[in-house]
């Protein structure tokens, strides 16, 4: 008989609170339920959070069902909207905009990818752009909201949706939810960390003069990195010869009347601007390139372009790119200690939430073989080469040439798994499969066609489909989803609904 151990992990110690830390603990704590694993969370007092991820994408809706958190209770706690796309403005040129919609766009014709049919719309008799067959869209451009009932189909239930809300009052929200699965909270600061004879991570020197042991560490210390740079040493992967952006400027102004249920992603002379509407406010920011753009022009470019602030501005410096390893020894990193992509198709929070789920995919024993830490970094590695390539194609295809940053991205060397992408897309518009890609076909088709990428040809199988009858299809479905959007709610009548039933 072959005798096994499992020495399971029994203490984890959580560095860092946030959205990065709470999200963490809360899904550490949700899996390990009835196991005899302590958790706790090392929050330094008094010290402000990077407040990122206040735009999601629609994993954040299943976050909450894995957390079995109401979804009507998280946002009204945390000031929460709704979220149908993005609206990219100004990108390919001054002047010019598209949508990237949730959701899928169209149907499948005789099997084929609606994107080839239409397509081939485009080279015969052009009417329609692609997301005019979005749901999400349909509804985002009249302000209106609508969640699918499974049970019951129509032209809407295409349409997926993600969040808008306030991350300072979502970290608040799931410091209470952990509390109440039994997480341990550690409001101190830490001085120093003691390494074992493996070199992994052993003992946390506290400033009150006392110590905490643990088991497995996760670094969610933002971009001081604690654990798995100061303590362990991993180094970092810079991506800035990709995405040369490398400031933020920050700053909440007061609510608009009518809230839009989608981002807004205006590009400008040296970077580009975000705007998310919340019950209470709304969130603006402005990523720049510091070789381009001063403090004070992105200050003023930022109050140009903002209702009166209800807050100081607040500037970020970043680095884009990942650690080498996220996950090394007895030490995962989450959140900015894990890397940093730019906030354009929100993917923070689904970058933290995706690491823990896998990390409780993989978990490990207390001997944390290197097998398994191997599979767990490659595959998150597969995550991050995904959403950087599909961010890099937002500037790559741009035709602008205005200023000197957009002239720049006429020469910039992209990734060679983003341009192999695109040049096979520009023969037939057919899409090179990763299973890992967090963004689907339609994701990548939307943007591609605002960005005025178009292929040459289309699958030559789309001429076996008839296509005078798909062409009256067309038609008729762009009438009735506008037909349908015109009797749903508006998107400040559904919150308001919310709020009072």
């Amino acid at each position: 008989m072959i005798k096994t151990k499992n020495d399971p992990i029994n203490s984890f110690i959580v560095v860092g609170g946030g959205t990065a830390g709470w999200i963490s603990a809360a899904i550490l704590a949700r899996s390990l339920t009835n196991s005899n694993s302590s958790i706790t969370v090392v929050e330094s007092p008094n010290i402000p959070t990077v407040g990122v991820g206040e735009a999601t994408i629609p994993s954040i809706v299943d976050l909450l069902e894995y957390l079995r958190i109401p979804l009507k209770e998280f946002i009204l706690a945390t000031n929460a909207t709704f979220k149908l796309g993005i609206k990219f403005i100004d990108w390919q040129q001054k002047g010019h905009h598209y949508w990237h919609p949730f959701g899928f766009v169209g149907n499948k014709i005789d099997g084929k990818p609606f994107y080839q049919h239409w397509l081939k719309h485009q080279f015969n008799n052009p009417q329609f752009d692609f997301t005019d067959f979005s749901p999400a869209i349909a509804l985002a451009k009249k302000s209106k909201f609508y969640i699918p009932d499974p049970k019951v189909k129509n032209n809407l239930s295409n349409s997926t949706y993600a969040l808008h809300f306030d991350a300072s009052l979502v970290a608040k929200y799931l410091a209470e939810y952990c509390k109440g699965m039994g997480v341990t909270l550690l409001q101190q600061h830490i001085q120093s960390t003691t390494l074992d004879k493996q070199g992994k991570i052993e003992t946390l020197h506290l400033d009150n003069k006392t110590s905490i042991s643990g088991d497995f560490f996760i670094d969610c210390s933002g971009q001081q990195a604690l654990l798995i740079h100061k303590a362990l040493r991993v180094g970092y992967d810079n991506w800035q010869h990709f995405l040369p952006v490398d400031r933020a400027i920050t700053a909440q102004s007061t609510i608009e009347e009518t809230i839009p249920p989608y981002t807004q992603a205006t590009a400008h002379e040296h970077g580009w601007r975000w705007k998310i509407p919340l019950q209470n406010r709304t969130g603006n920011g402005y990523v720049f390139c510091s070789d381009y753009c001063s403090d004070d022009d992105a200050l003023n470019l930022l109050k140009q372009n903002s209702t009166d602030f209800i807050t100081e501005p607040r500037f970020i410096s970043f680095t884009t790119g990942k650690r080498d390893k996220i996950w090394h020894k007895n030490c995962l990193a989450v959140g900015l200690s894990s890397g940093f992509l730019e906030p354009l198709e929100s993917t923070s929070i689904y970058l933290i939430m995706k690491t823990m789920l896998n990390f409780v995919e993989c978990l490990p024993n207390k001997q944390c073989e290197r097998p398994t830490i191997d599979e767990f970094n490659r595959l998150i590695d597969d995550e991050y080469h995904a959403i950087r390539d599909f961010i890099v194609l937002h500037y790559c295809t741009t035709k602008r040439k205005d200023s000197a940053f957009w002239q720049m991205w006429q020469h910039i060397n992209i990734p060679d798994t983003l341009k192999t992408k695109i040049d096979l897309f520009k023969c037939q518009g057919r899409l090179y499969e990763n299973k890992y890609d967090l963004f689907s076909a339609d994701s990548w088709y939307s943007v591609l066609e605002g960005m005025g990428v178009r292929p040459r040809s289309y699958d030559p199988l789309i001429d076996a489909s008839n296509y005078n009858k798909i062409n009256q299809a067309f038609t008729l479905s762009v009438t009735e989803l506008t037909n349908s959007v015109s009797k749903t709610l508006t998107h400040n009548e559904y919150i308001n609904r919310l709020r009072t039933t």
